[in-house]
């Protein structure tokens, strides 16, 4: 009977992946979608990290960054939310923007920390309340002169 199953059924089910071990495009990861952001002499693409599961992850665990490529999160409301370099290959700049997109706050040349346990890793956090964090690559907010008030441009679809 399982043969006869497998004869009959066997083509359409080979070709979605199941039998033979491919993943289906259902398995596939949703790409996160990606923002220009511009401050000053600043302009990267940012892959936006706008859900807990994506923000979670943040730059973790990938091995490098490419200059003009960043990280920005998006949280639902106003608050100080902290960073920490989990799984992090390279050092960064991190940015803390208000609702309006000013810079309220700034960590340079953050370490990397990668192979500490959890509870020896520094937490990075906002003196003021922020809504987005853009992370880039060490160095960029030095280079750029980015400093605490300046206005960030950038438009997320909705």
């Amino acid at each position: 009977m399982l043969i006869i199953f497998l004869i009959i059924f066997g083509g359409p089910l080979t070709s979605l992946g199941f039998i033979s071990g491919q993943k289906s495009i259902l398995d596939q990861p949703k790409k996160s979608p990606e923002v220009n952001v511009s401050i000053k002499s600043l302009s990267v693409k940012a892959t936006v990290a706008d859900t807990a599961a994506l923000r979670k992850k943040g730059l973790s665990k990938i091995q490098s960054l490419p200059f003009d490529q960043a990280m920005l999160f998006v949280f639902e409301n106003n608050g100080k939310y902290s960073i920490w370099m989990k799984d992090m290959k390279f050092a960064i700049d991190i940015i803390w923007l208000d609702e309006n997109k000013r810079i309220t706050d700034i960590a340079t040349e953050v370490a990397s920390e990668s192979g500490k346990k959890d509870s020896e890793l520094t937490i990075y956090k906002p003196v003021n309340d922020a809504k987005y964090v853009l992370e880039v690559n060490a160095g960029l907010v030095k280079l750029n002169n980015l400093q605490v008030g300046d206005k960030a441009n950038f438009e997320l679809s909705k």
